[in-house]
């Protein structure tokens, strides 16, 4: 079979559909990535086929738009910005896509973009299988609420008034833009239309994470685990050739304390910088930072501070005694793997989720990036650093998903969705 598998958005929102396409590869369909500009050649180290499509992220997490509109206090401010962005860079990928997707047997991709893939599957006429990294739909188990014992119609209607606020402010251009590839004007929100559609919602995260949520979704979005590199793969991509020399200095001494946030741009960076390595002498660990695109102390040096661009997280964070991260899924799901407590220390979008999950589950924290001050910073840590903590973080890391039967689950999911669609007549009632 013949597949596109189409991720935009960081490294984070990519990296998982690529693990999903080497796998796809192995099993011997004809697959093609589409990803942003600036993350081709990220994917072609693995010798996959890669053609580029939309904007560069980068760019475009760095503009005014992104880190300045969509992240404003008035929802009304943020609705427009979504719908701006939608109208300004959907025809564009609407057309890269038509192009990409011509003999296709299925297109593949993430909640990033999800209209722009619906659209171009529904004009081809062939499948399209979403991949979501958190919960994306109506559920009783996790909310968009910062209140994590919320009763479940309360998680279930919150989701609903994002729903309907989102299809609101971007119904006009979402009509226009089904129009471009002469579909019938769409009568309502893109989560209604996946959910009538006979291709299952891939969950790529841990049922763990999220319990009874797999038991509520069912096979119409059954959680497969957390989607990674295999360890060839990631050998291929070189990310240990980024941090050459980092085994000499963790063995030098004890286990640091892991600094991160990968793709994420960062307010105050110095102020940032200084904060972090301040507490880490007070609390007397090492301290290990992974620059990623934000350049967060980058050029620091000390007998105590390692800072390198990236790091191979399946091989470094077991060696660390708690990570300080952005909150993303892929950085929630490597420090819990790797068994050991995380500070969610979240921008936006799906990250103070995934940091009250830490929190609920025992084995991490939460707190804004925004509100990070030393005496914060310092409390946050402190009870990181707990035995019960790092015995939850070691007891959910022992038992999740692995990588690798995440993605087989996935590539047969795929494989089957294309084959033979799903029957769920017997539960699309209470699905949404």
């Amino acid at each position: 079979m013949k597949f596109v598998l189409a991720f935009t958005g960081s490294r984070g929102d990519v990296q998982p559909g690529l693990s999903l396409g080497v796998e796809l590869r192995a099993r011997g369909h004809d697959v093609t990535m589409a990803v942003p500009p600036n993350l081709t050649e990220f994917c072609r180290r693995t010798a996959l086929p890669t053609e580029s499509f939309g904007a560069d992220t980068k760019e475009l997490l760095d503009s005014a738009l992104v880190s300045n509109r969509m992240k404003s206090v008035d929802p009304l401010t943020r609705l427009r910005a979504i719908a701006e962005i939608t109208l300004r860079d959907g025809r564009r990928v609407q057309s890269e896509l038509m192009d990409l997707t011509a003999g296709s047997d299925a297109v593949i991709g993430g909640s990033v973009g999800q209209e722009r893939l619906l659209n171009v599957a529904t004009a081809r006429g062939i499948p399209y299988v979403p991949v979501h990294y958190c919960p994306l739909r109506r559920n009783s188990v996790a909310s968009l609420l910062p209140i994590e014992r919320a009763p479940g119609p309360a998680h279930r209607l919150s989701w609903a008034a994002l729903e309907h606020a989102t299809w609101l402010a971007t119904r006009s251009t979402e009509r226009e833009l089904a129009a471009d590839l002469g579909l019938e004007p769409p009568a309502g929100p893109p989560a209604r239309r996946i959910s009538g559609r006979d291709t299952p919602e891939i969950q790529a995260y841990d049922p763990l994470i999220f319990p009874g949520l797999a038991q509520e979704w069912g096979q119409r979005r059954p959680l497969v685990g957390f989607l990674d590199l295999a360890p060839r793969t990631r050998a291929a991509i070189g990310d240990a050739d980024a941090s050459a020399g980092l085994d000499d200095w963790l063995d030098s001494g004890s286990p640091p304390l892991y600094v991160g946030f990968g793709s994420m741009s960062i307010a105050e960076p110095e102020y940032l910088a200084r904060t972090f390595t301040e507490v880490a002498t007070e609390l007397g660990v090492r301290l290990l930072v992974a620059t990623g695109w934000s350049e967060l102390m980058a050029g620091t040096v000390g007998d105590d501070v390692r800072v390198v661009r990236t790091v191979d997280h399946t091989a470094v964070l077991p060696r660390c005694v708690a990570a300080v991260h952005h909150g993303g899924a892929g950085s929630t799901a490597a420090a819990l793997r790797a068994g050991i407590p995380a500070l969610a220390c979240w921008l936006g979008a799906d990250q103070p989720l995934w940091g009250r999950r830490l929190h609920a589950l025992g084995a991490g924290a939460s707190l804004a990036a925004a509100r990070v001050d030393h005496d914060s910073l310092l409390r946050a840590l402190r009870r990181l650093l707990r035995p019960e903590y790092v015995s939850a973080a070691q007891q959910l890391g022992s038992t999740m998903v692995t990588p690798a039967a995440a993605v087989h689950a996935a590539a047969t999911l795929v494989e089957d969705a294309v084959r033979a669609p799903l029957d769920t007549g017997a539960s699309r009632g209470g699905i949404r």
